[in-house]
């Protein structure tokens, strides 16, 4: 079939309900000139049902059609031209694309705009009745064409393959050019812009970058069939935007403006929905694709239309889905729209309109707006008392208001820290983060990073209010607080309340002040202001903190003073009510309170605890009460070491004197007991020190001590500590404290442990028994007394009370601190003495050392008494010698020798021994190195075996410590041991210890790895066995020999036989007797003596008296010895029971001639007569060197 509209022929008329069953039949139509409307015709069309019901879903398209007023050239797509166009436009079906609100632009993009009808198509541009533009294309020749293609925003276009003219009703012309591939698409909103890149390039741009993808596609055809107005900035435009947020004069670059993060929300704002077009709008507020965001449209009697103030051009670009209005300044969807957007900021928008801040927030900025949400401005004005609009009244100081809730910067939360920034009040905000959130002010953002063109707006649930200028001090002054002001003087809280740091303070008015004077037992509001206790009922009225009206109500928060304060949804506590709220000052609030308000009493605190029940009783059968509560005058405060129910109960059942509790609060004495409980002042646990504590008992005092394991008074731990109340502090107990007022060595003496007492006295022990330090003490009976006279050898007490390690004894029955019996566990106890005690319990009975306790917990102001049958004695040195196998043959060699007894308790007098103790190894090392004693055995028959252990022996206990250099007397006279104190340890003889301060109840041990001989023989003795035989007659020559056999110790420079016999020629004599003879020989030999013990360790250079009156030698330590005078020693460190012999070569002259007496002996005549002249003379015929 050819198409008839292309052939030129004349189809004949048929009615629309014919034509559309014939059509329905496959039958083909001619056309012909119809008396129908279009709409008419297209509705008798089977091929046009989507095209009917898209005209009767826009009935302004239709209703043009079909009312036969002008002419219409229509393309007309078929429903298979429809269908096909589905995925083009993102409609998922028919259904959606009838949906689609650019339906109309579509509809109105087929009706071609023409003065008539047009019949055949011609090629050109045609205008549509959307006023986008087609183009017809006909091919071959245009009075018979091959084809004919309408085409829109698609290349291809549409292909007509009919047509069909139609005679309306008032005889116009229609024709409807039928298409059944696609229908016309008119360019959507981006793809306009985007033609014109010599204006919207940058726009473009934008728009192509990954953040406004979404942007772009509402912008395209696949946008849902949305209508909006694109109001697209121009490139200068965006100039005029980049050369404002240039830095230094340098513009930013469009790298630079597509990376700005709030391009996006910029452009969002452009996007507005509906079509805007001059002439065609009315004002009123447009939504925009940013957020809640709206553009403000207003038009003028010009017929110019402006958005946000910024003129559109008066002929915009038509796309398939809107407008294209160019504007030459960008639109900034300000903070002011943003919090306009907010129905949570009305009141904030209100505020600024009021106070004439909306121009400077629209301005460039940027800002960050803190912006109060309604409910926070209704809060402000309840806390100010005022109403809306008497605040929007003070114009002034609701815009300094309102600028304090503004940064001239912009802070998103993510770049917020803690810090201070200035708004534009000039005040500082305070910021900082908890959690990740911001924080204004102490003000949580609930809604944050709202961002605009030019800032970003945060939504805070408080007014910020500005700082304020008063402290509380100066507040309370302002106010007329003169009571207060006196109290806060008084109990030194002045300088709390003037620093910075912010509080919360109950103000009590004057009246209230006066009000309390009989509450609190005085007579005048001068006897309050005295009391103990008014500043902690000040701090009562304090608290950390800004604590705003809304937080005191219905809660609960702890005081200055350490007690809670509650008041309830009145704001009321007990018959105290606020009266006022919310006095701010620089570093606080003060609320004003119609009373004084008292915290808990001590009684109060005791009555609503149940155990402390019987202690309330006893106090108000003492008549104490009264120092319990708030009515004494002058308001003690008390630390109250409490005893609960379990304790009275526990003095009830071990007291047989106590019948029950009726008893027990009929005692005389419970006064003093109580208060014996009771210190002055409050004392919290951490500031107890250790020691004695006066109470309000007239003598008796408590005895703190400080264990790890926390404080203990008179030994009995606290079971709960700090329990406050306003007028002092209780400390938990599950004891009655007794009253004691008698030492250890008092109470001793009151139980009539006499022996002890004296043996103490004896010992000089008593002093520190009487003392402040706290002890316990196993002290032994009399009759534990006598029986100990036999086992330690005497033959009576007196004789025990005189024994020299009594001392040591007495030392091994106290441990430190106090311990009770039932306290004592299991194991090893330290003794005072050094030594351990071993404790056995079992079926509830406590043994030491094997000794019952048959009397114990004997209480003392400085520990306990515990007393025994018998006299403990500490491991003597025997005993620690036997318990050790080092000392093994020690043993041995003590009981070959028989001196087992003197290192036992059955040693009469008691002597104490420090023991230099050798190893059963340094036993077999001297076998070993002596041919002479051939093997253990005939070490132990060696007759000098005695003198050779104890020279081991020093008398007295010398611990490690307390050892001195030189020489120490021993148990073998005449010969010492030398201890020297390298930094390495003591050694003895040389010989390092290999242990020390072994201890035994008579003694100490030290142990050593060698077997030390002793030296008997005097220096004269022993330089004969040396065959120094000319220096020993030298000796008697000079009268000498006695003094260097006694016991004194001396250092001997010793010249041998051949240096005497040199000396004899040397000195111009014939023989060693005329050398003896000398007159000067005696003051030659004692030359050669020092008066005390130098062995060559001892050396340090220098010069050494002699026992010549005025000649002193030099000695000096060098390279494997020593030299005095120069002469180097031949045999060195020759030991002797009474000093050390040193061999040498010469005899030694010495000088006794002066510097002046030697120059002149030299012929130095000139020289002396010049020291004389330059008298010099007796300077140098001095002593000094």
């Amino acid at each position: 079939l050819t198409n008839p509209s292309l052939t030129g022929s004349s189809p004949s008329p048929i009615a629309g309900a014919s034509m559309r069953g014939l059509a329905a039949a496959g039958v083909c139509l001619p056309l012909c000139l119809a008396q129908n409307s279009i709409f008419t015709t297209i509705e008798a069309s089977a091929d046009h049902t989507i095209l009917e019901s898209a005209l009767n879903q826009v009935p302004a398209v239709k209703d043009a059609l079909a009312d036969d007023q002008g002419e219409f050239t229509v393309v007309a797509p078929t429903d298979a031209a429809f269908t096909a166009a589905l995925p083009e436009l993102g409609s998922a079906d028919t259904a959606a694309l009838l949906a689609r609100a650019d339906l109309g632009h579509i509809l109105r993009y087929h009706v071609l705009k023409t003065d008539g009808r047009l019949n055949p198509l011609e090629s050109g541009v045609m205008t549509t009745l959307l006023g986008m533009p087609v183009t017809v294309n006909v091919q071959g020749d245009p009075a018979s064409p091959t084809a004919v293609q309408v085409v829109g925003s698609t290349a291809a276009g549409v292909t007509i393959s009919s047509s069909q003219e139609i005679q309306g009703a008032g005889g116009q012309e229609h024709v409807l050019h039928i298409c059944t591939d696609r229908i016309l698409l008119p360019n959507p909103i981006y793809e306009v812009a985007a033609a014109d890149q010599a204006t919207f390039s940058t726009l473009q741009a934008a728009l192509d970058s990954g953040a406004l993808s979404d942007v772009k596609a509402m912008l395209g055809l696949q946008n849902g069939g949305a209508v909006q107005t694109l109001f697209a900035p121009t490139n200068a435009a965006f100039d005029a935007y980049m050369e404002s947020r240039g830095e230094e004069g340098t513009p930013m670059t469009t790298a630079e403006l597509l990376a700005v993060p709030e391009l996006a929300t910029i452009v969002r704002y452009h996007v507005a929905t509906g079509e805007v077009k001059p002439g065609e709008v009315s004002a009123g507020d447009r939504q925009t694709l940013y957020a809640d965001g709206n553009v403000t449209v207003t038009t003028a009697q010009s017929s110019e239309v402006f958005v946000d103030g910024v003129a559109l051009a008066t002929s915009p670009s038509q796309a398939g889905n809107g407008v294209v209005n160019a504007i030459d300044k960008l639109l900034m969807p300000n903070v002011v729209e943003v919090a306009k957007s907010s129905r949570n900021t009305t009141a904030l928008v209100e505020a600024l309109g009021s106070a004439e801040l909306v121009d400077t927030l629209t301005g460039p900025g940027p800002f960050t707006v803190f912006a109060p949400t309604n409910a926070a401005f209704e809060a402000y004005l309840t806390k100010m008392a005022m109403t809306f609009d008497e605040l929007r009244a003070d114009k002034e100081g609701l815009a300094q208001l309102l600028k304090h809730h503004v940064v001239p910067s912009e802070i998103m939360v993510a770049d917020a820290s803690a810090s201070a920034v200035e708004s534009l009040a000039g005040e500082d905000l305070s910021l900082g983060k908890d959690s990740g959130a911001l924080l204004v002010d102490g003000v949580m953002v609930s809604a944050a990073d709202m961002e605009s063109g030019n800032g970003v707006v945060h939504t805070v649930g408080a007014v910020l209010e500005l700082p304020l200028t008063l402290n509380i001090v100066e507040l309370a002054t302002a106010g007329g607080f003169t009571h207060l002001l006196s109290a806060v003087d008084e109990s030194g809280l002045r300088p709390v309340l003037e620093a910075t740091e912010p509080h919360t303070v109950f103000a009590p008015t004057d009246e209230a002040f006066e009000s309390a004077v009989a509450a609190l037992g005085e007579d005048d509001l001068a006897g309050v202001l005295a009391r103990a206790d008014l500043p902690e009922i000040l701090e009562y009225h304090v608290v950390s903190g800004y604590l705003l009206a809304g937080s005191v109500v219905n809660n609960t928060f702890a005081s200055v003073q350490g007690t809670n304060l509650t008041f309830d949804a009145a704001m009321m506590m007990g018959g105290a009510a606020v009266t006022r709220a919310n006095l701010m000052a620089t570093n606080g609030v003060m609320h004003v309170v119609n009373q004084v308000l008292l915290p808990p009493s001590l009684a109060d605190v005791l009555a609503a605890d149940e155990e402390f029940g019987s202690f309330l009783s006893a106090i108000a059968a003492a008549n104490l009460t009264e120092m319990f509560g708030w009515t004494k005058k002058g308001g003690a405060m008390h630390t109250v070491f409490a005893p609960t129910n379990a304790a009275f109960q526990a003095l009830i059942d071990g007291d047989d004197s106590i019948a029950d509790m009726e008893a027990l609060l009929a005692m005389p004495n419970l006064a003093e007991i109580l208060k014996f409980h009771l210190v002055a002042g409050k004392v919290m646990a951490a500031n107890l020190m250790a020691g004695e504590v006066d109470t309000l008992h007239p003598t008796a005092q408590l005895m703190v001590a400080l264990p790890e394991s926390g404080p203990t008074i008179n030994g009995r731990a606290l079971e709960e500590t700090d329990i406050l109340a306003g007028n002092g502090v209780i400390h938990k107990m599950d004891t009655v404290l007794m009253p004691v007022t008698r030492t250890i060595g008092e109470a001793a003496a009151q139980e009539g442990l006499t022996h002890f007492v004296a043996a103490l006295e004896m010992a000089e022990l008593l002093a520190l028994l009487n003392g402040t330090d706290q002890y316990t003490v196993f002290a032994p009976s009399n009759a534990a007394f006598q029986a100990v006279v036999d086992a330690l050898g005497e033959e009576d007490l007196a004789s025990v009370l005189a024994r020299a390690d009594l001392r040591e004894i007495l030392k091994y029955h106290v441990i430190s601190g106090q311990t009770p019996a039932e306290d004592l566990v299991a194991g090893e106890v330290q003794s005072e003495q050094g030594a351990s005690i071993e404790v056995e319990a079992a079926d509830g009975e406590k043994m030491v050392n094997g000794a019952e306790i048959f009397d114990a917990d004997i209480q003392a102001t400085n520990g306990l008494v515990h007393t025994l049958g018998q006299v403990m004695l500490p491991p003597s040195l025997m005993d620690v010698l036997s318990a050790d196998e080092e000392f093994s043959f020690l043993v041995s060699a003590l009981a070959a020798a028989n001196l087992t007894e003197m290192f036992e308790w059955a040693n009469t007098g008691g002597a104490l021994y420090t023991v230099f103790a050798p190893t059963s190894a340094a036993f077999l090392a001297m076998v070993d190195a002596d041919n002479e004693i051939a093997d253990s055995d005939a070490l132990l028959a060696l007759p000098d075996l005695a003198e050779i252990l104890t020279y081991h022996v020093v008398p007295g206990k010398v611990m490690a410590a307390n050892l001195t250099a030189g020489s120490v007397d021993t148990l073998t006279p005449p010969a010492q041991l030398t201890v020297a104190l390298p930094e390495s340890g003591a050694t003895i003889n040389g010989n390092a210890l290999a242990a020390q301060d072994i201890m035994a109840g008579n003694g100490v041990i030290h142990k050593i790895d060698a077997v030390l001989r002793p030296v008997t023989r005097t220096i004269v003795e022993k330089a004969a066995e040396e065959g120094l035989t000319h220096f020993v007659s030298a000796l008697e020559a000079a009268n000498l020999t006695d003094l260097l056999n006694g016991t004194d110790q001396y250092t001997v420079f010793a010249p041998n036989n051949s240096a005497f016999e040199a000396a004899v020629a040397a000195l111009g004599e014939d023989v060693l007797a005329g050398l003896m003879d000398r007159p000067d020989f005696p003051e030659i030999l004692k030359y050669h003596v020092v008066p005390m013990k130098v062995t060559v360790a001892d050396l340090d250079g220098g010069q050494i008296a002699t026992l010549h009156p005025t000649a002193r030698i030099t000695v000096a330590a060098v390279e494997g010895g020593g030299s005095v005078d120069g002469e180097m020693f031949t045999a060195m460190n020759i030991a002797a029971g009474n000093g050390v012999i040193h061999k040498i070569e010469r005899v030694l002259m010495p000088v006794t001639m002066t510097v002046v007496e030697v120059a002149a002996e030299e012929g130095l005549t000139h020289f002396v007569s010049a020291l004389d002249a330059a008298n010099l003379t007796d300077l140098l015929n001095g002593t000094d060197q």
